[in-house]
């Protein structure tokens, strides 16, 4: 999450053409609301009878608002939810508060208001599970604690706010797991004392108007906590989860888990890590790279890193070859191997005459890079092969950028470009080809 909100914050500044003195804090402000959740909220003040209360935010997630318009009892129109804390109180002691309002005769008005337990909201979800009735799933958090969250999952069916599923888990996945058209839940949750080692995997599926346990599996116990979990397959077809973990605070691996089909539901299976011989296989690299489906085919690339032909690795100013990895009934298996940039938001595949062969290096020009054909020496650059460079869209249309620059692609007000020096190097590409090899990358 920081290395996002890093790359966000260097995008923003690269592309307002001016200089920006501030904090990070400064630029981050809740979102405001429109007319329709300033109604919402005013009526929550008159229902509680009070000014003194703030909205609370969900920290991550496809929905960051504290106001959630949703249809929830299958009635023609949208009820609001309200997540909400006393002004006055430390986001370290209020638990959270969800407030339900419904519309009646034109007028929001609250119909339901429960405390719940944590002092943060992680995140919000709406879940399907074929019932025709959406239900929604809030994790919790505790302000200043870095232990377990909870999972909530709450419904409200004929009038009546239930709430149907309660779990601890350090780090979750809603999503259909399982192929069968709703929504299923992947906790990894804490062992208790006496069952072993590490996490535990634990999959949830609906079933008879409720989540049931529906599979297990051990977790590598060299991950401390996981960074981020994502649906995905395997080459072979297979459903599978892909697990970014932490083996310490400079170090990240990739754990695998295969879903399948089984009589009773579901088959949960860790691909990475055998707990009968406490044995594991992964990729480790740096903090901040995680997977990512690079050719938006759904099999996810798991990422590795080496240094460039000059560098040397943990060296300041090192400059690291990406390599990703697919993973196969042998093991791990390299697909491709490409220089990312996610501060400026962009990969640049290598083609394989170039692995080895080529590295990179700053240039005089701001937010551009020279990757050249390496040779041992004092010189290293022995053939020049490809300038690239990101300006703002302001700057390239009003001309400010020497002509010889071809156009590679937009993203928003930043624009990519790209400079292929003449000579008779073997390792030389075309404009094309760096079109093709490039990709937007966040």
């Amino acid at each position: 999450m920081e290395r996002l909100l890093a790359a966000l914050v260097c995008l923003a500044l690269l592309c307002s053409s001016c200089l920006y003195s501030g904090s990070v804090d400064s630029l981050l402000h809740p979102p405001r609301l429109n007319d329709e959740q300033n109604e919402i909220w005013l009526a929550l003040k008159r229902a509680l009878q009070s000014d003194t209360i703030k909205l609370v935010y969900p920290q991550r997630g496809s929905n960051r608002s504290a106001i959630i318009l949703q249809n929830l009892d299958g009635e023609p129109s949208e009820e609001a939810v309200v997540f909400f804390q006393p002004a006055s109180s430390t986001t370290a002691s209020a638990p959270i508060r969800m407030n339900v309002l419904d519309k009646v005769d034109g007028q929001w008005q609250s119909m339901h208001d429960i405390v719940l337990e944590g002092t943060q909201v992680e995140d919000v979800a709406v879940l399907g599970v074929g019932t025709g009735l959406p239900l929604l799933a809030v994790g919790l958090s505790y302000a200043g604690e870095g232990g377990s969250s909870l999972l909530k999952v709450i419904s409200f069916g004929d009038g009546e706010l239930t709430t149907l599923f309660s779990e601890y888990y350090q780090a979750k996945l809603i999503a259909d797991l399982t192929g069968s058209g709703t929504d299923d839940c992947l906790l990894i949750q804490s062992r208790d004392a006496g069952e072993g080692l590490g996490a535990q995997a634990s999959l949830f599926c609906w079933a008879d108007n409720a989540f049931a346990l529906r599979a297990q599996a051990s977790m590598n116990p060299e991950i401390t906590r996981y960074a981020s979990l994502y649906s995905g397959y395997l080459r072979n077809g297979m459903r599978a989860v892909y697990l970014d973990g932490y083996k310490s605070a400079e170090v990240m691996t990739t754990e695998i888990l295969s879903v399948a089909d089984d009589a009773g539901g579901a088959a949960l299976a860790n691909l990475t890590y055998d707990s009968a011989t406490m044995t594991s296989i992964g990729i480790d690299r740096s903090v901040g790279l995680n997977c990512y489906d690079i050719r938006r085919d759904g099999v996810i690339e798991v990422p590795g890193q080496r240094a460039m032909p000059g560098y040397k690795e943990g060296e300041p100013g090192s400059f690291y070859l990406t390599d990703w990895y697919h993973y196969t009934d042998s093991g791990f298996v390299r697909q491709l191997s490409a220089y990312v940039n996610s501060s400026l938001g962009y990969l640049l595949e290598f083609p394989e005459k170039w692995v080895g062969k080529v590295s990179a290096q700053r240039t005089t020009q701001q937010n551009e890079l020279l990757f050249y054909e390496y040779q041992r020496g004092k010189e290293p650059v022995k053939n020049e092969l490809l300038y690239f460079r990101v300006v703002s869209r302001r700057d390239w249309e009003q001309k400010r950028v020497d002509s010889a620059y071809e156009l590679i692609d937009t993203r928003g007000q930043i624009v990519y470009l790209a400079r292929i020096p003449k000579n008779d190097s073997p390792l030389r590409i075309s404009i094309t080809q760096v079109k093709e090899y490039f990709s937007q990358f966040l």
